[in-house]
């Protein structure tokens, strides 16, 4: 598991808007690095509601404490759906090695933008030397994300983020 620096990490955290009360938060990860325990901190701090969900065969490790609003359980990306409920979350980070997302990347796209909210927020750390970074922006666009943005914040990882707007390819989607 690759160590993420603390204050690279608060920097990332202020994608997180502050200003709206009770957000839902999902992250899915691989546990190839420690994304997991910041956004830990960070909702817990602003009460908000976590999900973490994770491909490895063991739940990441979680030095945060108690936690009264967060969920943790396993997840396949081939799974038909990854929740119940369309339309949950405001933020979706997405920590999964290059191999793992490519597998499968316009479906799995797909599935995130149903189950986030109208102007929800989906951010991908992506290796800066793998080959799923030069083709992030065409994949995002295909599934109707807009506002893509990459930000240089890590050493090892490109952060791309990326909006999901109201009425934008809801039909291609499948709703």
């Amino acid at each position: 598991m690759k160590r993420l620096k603390e204050e690279q990490c608060d920097l990332l955290m202020q994608i997180v808007s502050q200003h709206y009360p009770n957000q839902q938060i999902l992250h899915i990860t691989d546990g190839g690095c420690d994304l997991h325990e910041a956004l830990c901190e960070m909702t817990k701090a602003r009460e908000f509601e976590y999900d973490l969900r994770y491909l490895c065969p063991t739940p990441p490790a979680l030095g945060c404490g108690d936690h009264p609003a967060m969920t943790v359980e396993p997840l396949d990306l081939k799974e038909r759906r990854f929740n119940k409920h369309a339309r949950l979350y405001e933020n979706i980070f997405v920590s999964l090695e290059d191999p793992t997302l490519e597998a499968d990347i316009e479906e799995t796209l797909k599935k995130f933008y149903r189950i986030m909210k109208n102007a929800g927020v989906l951010v991908l750390l992506l290796q800066k030397e793998g080959s799923l970074r030069r083709e992030i922006d065409r994949y995002l666009e295909e599934s109707f994300f807009v506002a893509i943005n990459h930000i240089d914040i890590f050493d090892d990882y490109d952060v791309v983020n990326a909006k999901k707007l109201h009425g934008w390819g809801a039909y291609e989607v499948g709703f």
